[in-house]
């Protein structure tokens, strides 16, 4: 990959982030728990990601049609430039997530390794059948 410019957090870590900003500021908000973002995360746009990214996607549904998306729905999105509440207020309490037994979620002794098999599981099934999708180097071209 080519990288112009040197940012904190990388291309990865910052697409990620950005998505956890509002994941956690949907829980934080009231809006759902963190198990409603989870599952509308892993069967919703999670299930796109591993074929069309998504500049791609927006390319793809029509720049117009993201524009009219955006114009609506940024002003609802979250602007926080410091962790959420619920965040710093779990950490201070020693809710740690998986590594204590309780965090946004409840975890149950075995419950960390469960996960890291069906994690594994998921990423090796998709290197298997990585030789159906495009290379890197494959698709649209940009223009940026």
């Amino acid at each position: 990959m080519h990288v112009k410019k040197d940012k904190p957090g990388f291309i990865g870590n910052r697409l990620q982030h950005a998505l956890w900003r509002e994941a956690f500021a949907l829980v934080d908000e009231g809006i759902c728990d963190a198990q409603t973002v989870d599952f509308v995360a892993r069967n919703t746009l999670g299930l796109k990601l591993g074929t069309l990214g998504p500049l791609e996607n927006a390319d793809y549904v029509g720049l117009d049609m993201t524009l009219a998306i955006h114009q609506h729905v940024f002003p609802a999105l979250s602007l926080a430039n410091q962790p959420f509440p619920i965040l710093t207020q779990a950490v201070a309490e020693g809710r740690l997530g998986a590594k204590t037994g309780t965090g946004l979620l409840s975890w149950a002794p075995g419950d960390r390794e469960k996960v890291a098999q069906r994690l594994n599981k998921y990423v090796m099934e998709q290197v298997k059948n990585r030789t159906s999708r495009p290379k890197i180097d494959e698709g649209p071209k940009g223009i940026a």
